[in-house]
């Protein structure tokens, strides 16, 4: 419901924003290639983040958008007030997927796209600083082969299409320890990054219960959240926090960690321990084909 009202007021917001953008001429993204042909195109990103930070300093002749969640960002480049939106190529995947008339540019980290490191582009568990969490959570990831990391996204990323249907296939990455007399980990995400993320109504494929909601918490950082948790002999707790809150949650104390498409940057490394990357992935631009 909370997602439901936040999609509705962006509409409202976005109404006033299209008498404005009525004789706004839109830019025909499906032939770009590389960076350099976005000029004249208005291109967004979500606050706070480096798909924003990389839009803002690395293009040129770009106008630069910014809101607060990607569900926002799919209603506004929907209603036309963007040309398209930074993106990682997994959720590209699974919004153009859901969404006909969607498509995305698939650039190529350092090539024909942004430049970034594997730490820009890398998702990882961030917890405070000096946690002892992070060298057994190192282990663990650094056990999981690229082979099932790059399977469980196909997986996760069928999943999202209709995400409270059960997958014909079982899941590629299960831990055969059923014990939690560890305790409980608990993990914040924003359970609206699809197909990190994202919250739905029923237990299907493994879904988690979201603490304090009705919903449960699916994706691949939930998956991933399931096999740390489980590889430590702890039962998981998940927490549907929002963005902007995620460092400041986990250094009051408020959960133990977050597992939600983080990437480790400098910048966050100031506030926050990192483990290594459980996934990395090129940044990509999604769009809307013209009519």
């Amino acid at each position: 419901m909370k997602r439901i009202i936040a999609l509705v007021l962006t509409l409202v917001m976005l109404c006033g924003a299209l008498i404005s953008c009525n004789n706004k001429e839109k830019v025909d993204l499906s032939t770009v290639t590389k960076l350099e042909d976005l000029k004249g195109a208005t291109i967004a990103a979500q606050t706070g983040t480096f798909h924003l930070q990389a839009l803002e300093s690395q293009t040129k002749d770009v106008t630069v958008k910014e809101l607060p969640d990607f569900d926002q960002l799919l209603v506004a480049l929907k209603a036309g007030t963007i040309d398209g939106y930074v993106a990682e190529e997994p959720t590209a995947f699974s919004v153009v997927a859901q969404n006909e008339g969607l498509d995305y540019i698939p650039l190529k980290n350092n090539t024909t796209g942004f430049t970034a490191s594997d730490a820009d582009t890398g998702i990882a568990v961030a917890f405070k600083t000096g946690s002892s969490y992070v060298a057994s959570v190192n282990a663990i990831i650094d056990a999981i082969s690229s082979d099932t990391r790059s399977a469980l996204m196909e997986q996760v990323v069928k999943m999202s299409a209709a995400p409270e249907t059960a997958l014909t296939e079982a899941l590629v990455l299960v831990s055969d320890n059923t014990s939690t007399a560890n305790g409980t980990l608990k993990i914040a995400m924003e359970c609206a990054y699809e197909p990190f993320n994202w919250s739905q109504t029923n237990d299907a494929n493994g879904a988690v219960k979201i603490n304090g909601s009705n919903l449960y918490a699916n994706g691949y950082d939930v998956q991933i959240a399931k096999y740390i948790a489980a590889e430590l002999g702890m039962a998981l707790e998940i927490h549907a926090v929002e963005w902007d809150s995620l460092i400041p949650g986990l250094n009051a104390g408020t959960y133990d960690g977050i597992i939600a498409g983080m990437s480790p940057t400098a910048e966050r490394e100031e506030k926050v321990d990192f483990t290594n990357c459980y996934y990395n992935s090129n940044l990509v631009i999604i769009y809307k084909k013209q009519a």
